[in-house]
C-alpha cells in the first residue's frame, strides 16, 4: 500500500477537489482503516481526517493510514496544496485550518477542556469550501455535531457512520439527533456512497440559462403548493444552493429531473422544504458584534429603570435559540451590576417549528463551549447526567434555564 509523503509548501492550484472532512474520536483508528480500505486509489477527493488525539505524545495515525491506502497520507503543519487523491491527518495538539486552497494546522485558542477539533475543521471546510462533505463516524461525545449546520447551510452533505455498528456510537448519534444527516450508513457502503455522490457533483444543475431559471421557480412553485411558504423573495443564491444539494443528494443531474422527482416524492418536498430554512446560528455567533452589543447597547436598557419596569427583546428567526439565549446571557449579566433589577424577557420566533423545538428543550451539545466561554457555561449550563467542572452534583439545574426565553 502506499506510504507517507511530505508535500512542498506551493500554495497555487487552479482546479480545487471536492473536500471530505472525516471525524472520529474514541475507536476512530479501527473505522478509519475500514473505510480507507474499501476506497480505490483515484477518487478524486481530497480527504482530511480530524482525530482526538494526545497532545503530549506523536501519532502513528498517518502510518498506519498508509498502510491501507494508496493515497499519499500527509500529517499537516505548515500550509500545504489540498490535492485529490490525498489524505491529510491532524497533528497532535493543533486544529486544522482551509485557507484558499491548501491546508494547514494551527494552535488552538481554547483550553485543553474547550477543544472540538472536530467542529472547527467542519465550519472552516463550510466557509471555504461551501459543498464539501463531512464524515463523522464512531467516538464518544458529540464533537462535530455544532460544526454539521455550517456544512449543511453551506450546501454540503453528511454522512454517518451507523451507530448501531460503531464502537462508540454516541458521537454518531448526537450528529443525527441534529436531524441534519443526509446519510447514515455503514462502514462498508461508506465509501461507494461518498464516490457517488462525489460523482453527482460534476453534474449539479445551475441556474445561469433562462430554462434552468424556469425550473428553479417550478420548482418553488411546487414547495410553496404543497406547504404554503413561499420562498420567491429568498436570496437567489441561497435557493439554488439549497435546490443543488437536494439534487446532489437524490442524483438526479438536471433541474427538470429533480423537479418531477420532487412531484412523485411527497417526502421530497419536506426535505427540500427544511433544507430551505436551514440558518446557521451559535452562540456569540459574531464576537465583535456582541461585544458592541454587550458595551454600548444592553447597558441603556438599564438606565432609569424602576423594579417595576420590564426589559422585553424580540429575537425573530431564532432557529436553534443559541441568538436569543446569548442575548438574554448578556442582559442576565449586565442585570448582575446593578442594584434596580426590573423583569427581562425574552421572545423568539420561527418559521421552523422543528427548530423552535430545539430552542424550547434548551439543550445543546458540549461542544459549544468553545464559543459560550468556560465562565458563562459555569453559570448558565448545567450538563445533563453530570454536573459540569467546578459544579457542585447537588447544585443541578436545567440546561439554559437561567436566561430563558418568555
Amino acid at each position: 500500500m502506499g506510504a507517507t509523503k511530505a508535500v512542498e509548501p506551493t500554495l497555487g492550484r487552479a482546479r480545487q477537489p471536492p473536500v471530505a472532512g472525516i471525524g472520529a474520536s474514541a475507536g476512530g483508528i479501527r473505522a478509519l482503516q475500514t473505510f480507507f480500505t474499501t476506497l480505490p486509489e483515484k477518487t478524486g477527493i481530497a480527504f482530511v481526517v480530524i482525530v482526538h488525539l494526545a497532545p503530549e505524545h506523536s501519532s502513528e495515525l498517518p502510518n498506519i493510514l498508509a498502510s491501507r491506502t494508496s493515497m499519499p497520507v500527509v500529517q499537516v503543519g505548515e500550509p500545504v496544496p489540498l490535492e485529490a487523491d490525498h489524505v491529510y491527518v491532524t497533528p497532535p495538539d493543533r486544529r486544522l485550518e482551509i485557507g484558499d486552497n491548501h491546508i494547514a494546522a494551527r494552535a488552538f485558542e481554547q483550553p485543553r477542556g474547550q477543544r472540538a477539533p472536530i467542529d472547527l475543521f467542519f465550519r472552516s471546510l463550510a466557509e471555504q469550501r461551501g459543498d464539501g462533505f463531512a464524515i463523522v463516524l464512531t467516538g464518544a461525545g458529540s464533537d462535530g455535531t455544532v460544526g454539521l449546520k455550517a456544512i449543511k447551510e453551506a450546501g454540503g452533505i453528511i454522512l454517518v457512520q451507523d451507530p448501531g455498528e460503531a464502537e462508540y456510537g454516541s458521537m454518531p448519534r448526537s450528529a443525527i439527533a441534529t436531524g441534519l444527516a443526509d446519510f447514515v450508513l455503514p462502514l462498508a457502503d461508506m465509501g461507494r456512497n461518498l464516490l457517488d455522490l462525489a460523482k453527482s457533483k460534476s453534474h449539479v444543475p445551475s441556474a445561469s440559462e433562462l430554462d434552468e431559471q424556469i425550473h428553479v421557480q417550478n420548482i418553488l412553485d411546487h414547495v410553496r403548493a404543497r406547504t404554503g411558504h413561499d420562498f420567491a423573495h429568498y436570496k437567489k443564491s441561497t435557493i439554488m444552493r439549497r435546490i443543488a444539494r437536494r439534487a446532489q443528494v437524490n442524483k438526479t443531474e438536471r433541474l427538470q429531473d429533480y423537479l418531477t422527482f420532487l412531484k412523485e416524492n411527497v417526502e421530497e418536498v419536506q426535505a427540500l422544504f427544511a433544507d430551505l430554512l436551514i440558518s446557521v446560528t451559535t452562540f456569540f455567533r459574531d464576537p465583535k458584534a456582541f461585544e458592541a452589543l454587550a458595551e454600548n447597547v444592553v447597558p441603556q436598557f438599564f438606565a432609569s429603570r424602576s423594579i417595576d419596569d420590564a426589559i422585553r427583546i424580540w429575537v425573530p428567526g431564532c432557529a436553534t435559540g443559541e441568538e436569543a439565549y446569548s442575548i438574554a446571557m448578556l442582559l442576565f449579566e449586565e442585570a448582575a451590576k446593578h442594584d434596580v433589577r426590573p423583569e427581562i424577557q425574552v421572545f423568539a420566533t420561527d418559521l421552523d417549528v422543528g427548530a423552535l423545538a430545539v430552542a424550547r428543550e434548551g439543550l445543546y451539545p458540549p461542544a459549544i463551549a468553545s464559543d459560550v466561554g468556560e465562565e458563562r457555561l459555569l453559570r448558565f449550563f448545567s450538563r445533563e447526567g453530570k454536573p459540569l467542572p467546578g459544579q457542585a452534583r447537588a447544585a443541578r439545574r436545567p440546561p439554559v434555564r437561567d436566561p430563558q426565553p418568555a
